[in-house]
């Protein structure tokens, strides 16, 4: 007996898998050489800060915000100047301690307060906290995009699995703002419920019709629905419970054509306004001020448009209200 021929590719999935990932590439890239900026800008004057001594306390409690220790110590030619380090946070140091500071001695000649650095000053709390940064961003970008080629290069190897026959059902879940299509399977083992990708086929599908699935869903974790010659990619893998959420039957449209991905944009686009908030979480507790605020916002914000996407989000949300 000859094989089955390969169901039609489920372009529909691959381009909303791609309309999730650009924004994550955009907008991690973008964040990524901000953020790169910012480090050269804080390593420029440690690395010019090329001689160490010891500095005395004189007094607490200077700008900006109470954060400055004004200390006196030995310039290059051994006359006593005045220089300044800033605190990540206030702190009560005492008055006639010693501390360990490095500075440009190119700087010690000119007039003012020189700039002074220490470890665990605010420009070296400052660096931490940017290339955790960058270390966050990267690790955004590598999930998405490995995620998201997981899913493109993976799906089309089920076409190849042996074609079996179940009933299905089509079914609509809404968890919160995110709404899903799923099909409930029939098979020798019980009811089976596998999330998919939305295509028009899926909506076309009237309940308990015998359909063509590539593996067997009774043993395997994944399977390849086919619906009408066309393949309906899975957004996650079989389960034996049903998922948790309202779930209810799907209205069959018989005239159910493609949708295009502007409206998909438009249905996902509640999620990112959620985004702010995780903004705000970030600027509290790295103390990161506008400027990581903003760059956490729109970090999020493209990671939670990209999320339903790869979840299979169902561009016809409002009949599941």
């Amino acid at each position: 007996m000859s094989a089955p021929p390969l169901p039609r590719p489920h372009r529909r999935a691959v381009h909303q898998l791609l309309l999730g990932l650009l924004p994550v590439l955009v907008v991690g890239a973008v964040a990524l050489v901000l953020l790169g900026l910012r480090l050269a800008e804080l390593r420029a004057p440690l690395a010019a800060a090329d001689t160490t001594v010891a500095a005395t306390v004189t007094g607490v409690g200077a700008p900006p915000e109470g954060r400055g220790l004004v200390l006196r110590f030995p310039g290059p030619d051994g006359t006593e100047r005045t220089g300044r380090l800033e605190l990540p946070q206030a702190q009560d140091v005492p008055v006639g301690a010693q501390v360990a500071v490095r500075y440009d001695a190119s700087a010690a000649d000119g007039e003012g307060p020189v700039p002074l650095y220490a470890d665990g000053d605010a420009t070296s709390a400052g660096l931490t906290d940017v290339v955790f940064g960058l270390v966050v961003v990267a690790v955004v970008l590598l999930v998405a995009a490995a995620l998201t080629a997981g899913r493109l290069l993976g799906r089309p190897r089920l076409r190849r699995r042996p074609a079996t026959r179940v009933t299905a059902a089509h079914l609509v879940l809404r968890q919160g703002l995110l709404v899903r299509s799923w099909l409930e399977l029939s098979t020798s083992a019980g009811l089976r419920w596998l999330p998919v990708h939305w295509a028009p086929e899926v909506d076309r599908l009237v309940p308990d019709t015998a359909v063509e699935v590539r593996g067997d869903p009774a043993r395997d974790g994944l399977v390849l629905p086919v619906l009408d010659g066309a393949e309906l990619w899975p957004s996650g893998r079989l389960r034996r419970r049903p998922p948790r959420g309202e779930l209810r039957p799907a209205p069959v449209d018989p005239a159910a054509g493609g949708v295009g991905l502007l409206r998909q944009a438009r249905a996902d686009a509640v999620l990112p306004f959620g985004a702010p908030g995780v903004g705000l979480l970030w600027a509290y507790v790295m103390d990161s001020g506008v400027g990581g605020f903003v760059l956490a916002t729109a970090v999020s914000a493209a990671v939670l448009f990209w999320l339903p996407q790869l979840l299979g989000s169902d561009p016809v949300a409002t009949r599941a209200g």
